[in-house]
């Protein structure tokens, strides 16, 4: 049986003190902050050369969190550089967003090349159908929406042809971007999104920052259970 608390004190001098250490004057509302991230995260202009600063500074932090990634500097070294991923993890199977970066890169023909073979989302049109050939892929690749260099973070906004399933479901998460594609951090990102999408953001957006982590009651670190465990990221330079 469950006790019962007791309460101790004066409940109007424990509100008064809320109220003083919020500056919140008694019946007032809190001062409405309309960029609570700014100043929190350094700006950057977008030249190339910092683009390339980024760049290097997400790949430390990405591989500094146990994925790995790569520079490459024209699609014909990106192909070279996935193939190289599919031999080292023996991956047979893997899923790919339905995006149209992706499509220039005529994955299927990379595939083939390693006697593998990716399918293009949707795998299916019902859900009983798709979920248990999504959860049997060894792999999935999609072409991430940002990146943030400050921590190592892939920005994945999810729709219909590019769910959240092929980010997180197979044990090796692929991902491309250019280095167009980065930014300083969280707060470009919030920036981006308000031009974007205004009130009309996307239903689930996946912030991936290394393999995924996690540690039960008794503290003990497991890779890749709610999550990829192996990632990879594929920087492309800017065309």
């Amino acid at each position: 049986m469950m006790g019962l608390g007791v309460l101790t004190g004066d409940r109007q001098s424990f509100f008064s003190g809320l109220r003083k250490n919020i500056k919140t004057p008694l019946g007032g509302k809190a001062k409405r902050v309309e960029n609570p991230m700014d100043g929190l995260f350094t700006e950057r202009e977008t030249t190339a050369e910092e683009r390339n600063e980024l760049r290097n500074r997400f790949i430390d932090e990405w591989t500094t969190l146990g994925g790995k990634a790569f520079a490459v500097k024209d699609r014909n070294e990106l192909v070279q550089a996935l193939k190289g991923i599919l031999q080292e993890r023996n991956i047979q199977k893997a899923m790919r967003w339905d995006h149209p970066e992706l499509e220039k890169l005529k994955l299927e023909e990379a595939f083939l090349d390693v006697q593998s073979m990716v399918t293009k989302w949707p795998l299916a049109t019902t859900y009983g159908e798709w979920i248990g050939k999504a959860a049997a892929m060894e792999a999935g690749i999609v072409w991430a929406d940002m990146a943030m260099a400050e921590t190592g973070t892939l920005v994945l906004p999810a729709s219909a042809s590019q769910p959240t399933s092929v980010c997180i479901l197979p044990s090796t998460l692929i991902a491309i971007f250019t280095t167009a594609q980065l930014v300083d951090g969280f707060s470009a990102v919030i920036q981006t999104f308000k031009k974007r999408y205004g009130t009309k953001l996307p239903t689930t957006t996946t912030f991936i920052t290394g393999p995924s982590r996690t540690t039960d009651i008794e503290m003990v670190l497991t890779i890749g259970v709610h999550g990829s465990k192996y990632v990879y990221a594929l920087i492309l330079d800017e065309e």
